[in-house]
């Protein structure tokens, strides 16, 4: 069963591909974007590359006001404009994936991560133990 993660973002510090991927090599981080995409357009797999080997998560760009009305806690982050990026997965390396990718639109971005399963808002330190517990569980 998939699991999603969700990441708020004020629509003018939401990043285009080539910003993301720059960010996540800057941040040194053991994943990259494998193919550029225009992400206001793309709704379906987004290949990434962690540790070297192919994966990805799915992604949606979505509406923070739609989200809003089946999430009330989204509806009081303070962001200007907000967009949605969800990030979903269902194995480990997809796991880590998207919490690697989520970590640097926190740090790099200014995104807020909200885990809908829970009902919580995850703090970049919760976002990064995250990918750790998901880089552990790939096979080596």
């Amino acid at each position: 069963m998939p699991v999603e993660l969700l990441v708020v973002l004020a629509t003018s510090k939401a990043p285009d591909w080539s910003s993301w991927n720059q960010a996540l090599w800057e941040a040194h981080v053991p994943a990259s974007l494998a193919r550029s995409v225009d992400l206001q357009r793309h709704n379906g797999f987004l290949p990434v590359r962690v540790q070297g080997r192919a994966t990805g998560f799915y992604f949606v760009e979505e509406s923070a006001s739609d989200l809003a009305m089946q999430y009330p806690a989204l509806a009081v982050v303070p962001l200007s404009k907000p967009i949605v990026y969800s990030l979903s997965y269902a194995r480990p390396e997809e796991c880590a994936a998207a919490f690697l990718s989520a970590s640097v639109l926190v740090s790099r971005f200014e995104g807020v991560v909200f885990d809908p399963q829970q009902g919580l808002m995850l703090s970049l330190e919760q976002v990064n133990d995250g990918a750790r517990q998901c880089l552990a569980r790939v096979s080596k």
